[in-house]
């Protein structure tokens, strides 16, 4: 069998240089299902004094602040301030909140000349993947392990694809320290090094844990690490899916730019704590950003996301929520080679719309013969993200790689998007260790140099996204030929709408090039599904975007179902 967690790499496609992100996956955490399960409600306080907090570069005593309550019950993410305190000539200086702080250094920052990180000590870039996996966080390092709160953290170090240094600050009610690299905190016993070496690898990010499978047992449920990367998980998952603090130029002839998140500002959790809170600077050639965090575990972890860009430059093709996955193969485009004996390989299976108007779309993953770019709507939707519906271990039969419990990420726009489109991009891969699909919100505008953007989303991880269709849903797409008209062949199934009979339905069905015809729509209430089979003749030399809808008399009973056809 094959090994299952690979390495990112950067592909060639169509002439266009493509990202397909950084994936690195280490060995999934296997949930005890056997023992209870403890969500976060369970190991938390009942309630505390919530006190906003201050950064103090040197022993002064924090200024009086109003106390906030907070109510652990409650369903909104608490809208406390956290502050910081910046001490200068000015003794009568005022604390402002934390963020503000975060988005004066990003401002800062943009009004000055990109200077890229230094390049990393050759020790760091040569270090191989399998030798950067041997070293390790030590447990007894463990931050926040003594405080009684319900989130701990570790670090990870710089090596192999991992080689731009992060500043990382821990902030509390007392004051903000700065983390300078230990290595005494790493185990490098299984890798050749001098003391030396080892001093010089720094910080490249760091994971949180917390117990959200069972009850007392600390797991991964967040994971800050490369560029702008990062991924979470909901009960029950292991890492799949991925997404940056932005995207800038992908799938563009000039290639694309990668922003990095250079300094992170962790808020030390306390007892009583729902939601673990941080702060990022994001830096790159063309622009800057302020990052706040706010996230909570649960069977479907939740991150709220705000952002504020600041242009180095007039920046285009700008991307918001960018969501990286992988996908190889599936029944409805199979395994190239027929060599794999798994039915399915991917992170992600499809994309996931619900438009503005009400209207939820479905499209399937591909992996193409060459780059394919796709948008979707320009009008804002209401939520889009990469799913993974299919949930069955027989779906895919990988023993290791457990796709079935990979976990889906739906996006939900809040405030200050802009006009743009959804664009999704499937980037040719040969197997499964690349990231290749790429889905965003694509600003139609640019920014300008000098103007700032302010805007906000969020994020739910898990087995389900937080919204269901009330149509029906799309079950599985499957394709192939006709044995009767040797035509190209779509077999769609869709659940079965309630109180619904195969005579109350119809189907809409259009193709953007060639012509296609539904051959039949079958009920099947053994498995308690619709089946649409659809044939297309397409145009030759041309792709054809394929469209389909069940309808009960002028009602719309189902999903979109959307499908690329392709010509090569």
């Amino acid at each position: 069998m094959k090994q299952v967690f690979g390495v990112a790499a950067l592909m060639m496609a169509a002439g266009l240089t493509a990202a397909c992100g950084s994936r690195v996956d280490e060995p999934a955490l296997v949930p005890a299902q056997a023992e209870t399960r403890g969500y976060l409600h369970d190991t938390t306080q009942a309630s505390r004094v919530d006190e906003p907090t201050y950064i103090k570069p040197y022993d002064a005593a924090p200024l009086p602040v109003q106390r906030v309550m907070f109510d652990p019950a409650a369903s909104e993410f608490r809208q406390t301030t956290n502050h910081i305190r910046r001490f200068d000539d000015f003794e009568d200086e005022q604390p402002i909140p934390l963020f503000s702080h975060v988005q004066s250094v990003a401002s800062a920052l943009s009004e000055t000349p990109y200077k890229a990180p230094a390049p990393a000590p050759d020790v760091v870039k040569q270090l191989s993947y399998d030798d950067y996996r041997k070293i390790g966080f030590k447990r007894e390092a463990t931050l926040f392990a003594e405080s009684g709160a319900a989130y701990q953290m570790a670090l990870d170090s710089r090596g192999s694809l991992f080689q731009t240094p992060v500043k990382i600050n821990l902030v509390s009610e007392t004051g903000q320290s700065v983390m300078g690299f230990d290595p005494a905190k790493f185990d490098f016993s299984a890798l050749d090094l001098t003391e030396e070496q080892k001093a010089s690898f720094g910080y490249a990010g760091f994971r949180l844990l917390t117990p959200l499978n069972t009850s007392g047992k600390f797991d991964e449920v967040l994971s800050v690490k490369g560029a702008s990367f990062f991924r979470a998980l909901g009960v029950d998952n292991h890492y799949g899916a991925s997404a940056r603090g932005l995207a800038i130029g992908t799938a563009s002839p000039d290639g694309e730019e990668f922003p990095v998140f250079r300094e992170f500002w962790i808020q030390e959790p306390q007892p009583g704590d729902q939601n673990f809170v941080f702060h990022a600077l994001l830096d790159g050639p063309s622009v800057t950003g302020a990052y706040q965090f706010r996230l909570r575990p649960g069977a479907e972890t939740q991150m709220e996301v705000t952002a504020v860009l600041y242009a180095r430059k007039d920046t285009s093709r700008i991307g918001l929520a960018p969501l990286t996955s992988m996908f190889e193969f599936a029944p409805h485009d199979p395994d190239r080679d027929g060599q794999d004996f798994r039915p399915r390989v991917h992170d992600s299976e499809g994309l996931s719309v619900l438009l503005e108007n009400g209207e939820w779309i479905w499209r399937p993953l591909s992996n193409p013969e060459t780059l394919k770019v796709s948008s979707f709507t320009s009008d804002i939707p209401r939520g889009f993200g990469l799913l993974q519906r299919n949930r069955d271990f027989d779906q895919y039969e990988d023993m290791e790689a457990a796709y079935e419990v990979r976990p889906s990420v739906w996006v939900t726009p809040t405030e200050g998007w802009r006009d743009g489109e959804l664009t999704l991009v499937e980037i040719p891969s040969p197997n499964e260790y690349n990231d290749n699909i790429v889905a965003y919100w694509k600003l139609r505008d640019p920014l300008s140099e000098g103007q700032t953007m302010r805007f906000s989303y969020r994020m739910d991880w898990g087995m389900k996204r937080p919204l269901r269709s009330p149509v029906s849903e799309v079950l599985a797409t499957r394709v192939g030929q006709s044995e009767q008209t040797g035509e190209e062949l779509f077999v769609i199934d869709f659940a079965i709408p309630p109180n619904t009979s195969v005579e109350d339905l119809t189907a809409d069905l259009s193709a953007s090039s060639g012509t296609a015809r539904v051959v039949s729509l079958r009920m099947d209430d053994v498995r308690n599904r619709v089946r649409l089979t659809v044939e297309l003749s397409p145009e030759a030399g041309s792709d054809s975007e394929l469209r389909a809808v069940l309808k009960q008399g002028e009602r719309v009973a189902s999903e979109t179902w959307l499908f690329r056809w392709s010509a090569a």
